[in-house]
């Protein structure tokens, strides 16, 4: 069974992430260069927040600085990532049931017992972690955009809705929920000024 979760996985990353590599990380690219204007006065920006849309995770993406150290109040832009504004469609769950069928048809595997109520697979048993995937692939297009930049900054990743917590994006790891921020960058030998 793992080795057809790894022909599924590889197909979820071909088919859907891959071709929103070169975009996604452009954006990156642009906010870590300071391409945008963040705020209403000069200072530096050294962690930012990237938000995805919960339900799409890589077809919207805002950005802006962190609030835990930075005013709300000062903020003057948020950056915004709309992939459709860029030729892509949001992909839904069924379309990744549709893509498991076909890999598991490909593959010649029975899967009449793993069924759900629409006849397509259910993913839970094909598919460990979709929004794992997606996420480590964002930390992956935050690292390249930070290489081509040669930034610094820090990022942290966060969901629109706030229930996925806080993924720290430089080094591909969730933060436990019982850690603040500031405690975690801390630890890490950071001390940056709060406003």
């Amino acid at each position: 069974m793992k080795n057809i979760e790894a022909k599924i996985e590889e197909a979820f990353r071909e088919t859907f992430l891959l071709p929103r590599e070169m975009t996604i990380t452009g954006f990156l690219a642009d906010v870590l260069s300071s391409k945008y204007k963040f705020r209403e006065d000069d200072r530096k920006i050294e962690v930012i927040s990237v938000y995805y849309y919960a339900q799409s995770p890589v077809s919207i993406l805002f950005a802006l600085p962190n609030y835990e150290y930075y005013s709300p109040d000062k903020t003057a832009y948020m950056d915004e990532l709309n992939l459709k504004e860029h030729g892509f469609e949001d992909y839904t769950y069924t379309d990744v049931q549709e893509l498991c069928k076909k890999v598991l048809d490909e593959n010649h595997v029975h899967y009449e017992t793993y069924l759900d109520e629409n006849d397509l697979p259910d993913l839970s048993h094909f598919l460990e972690s979709q929004s794992g995937i997606e996420i480590s692939f964002l930390s992956t297009y935050w690292k390249k955009a930070k290489e081509q930049v040669h930034s610094k900054t820090l990022g942290f990743l966060e969901s629109s809705d706030g229930a996925g917590g806080i993924y720290d994006l430089d080094n591909s790891y969730q933060l436990p929920f019982e850690i603040e921020l500031d405690e975690y960058l801390r630890s890490h030998g950071f001390n940056f000024e709060k406003e």
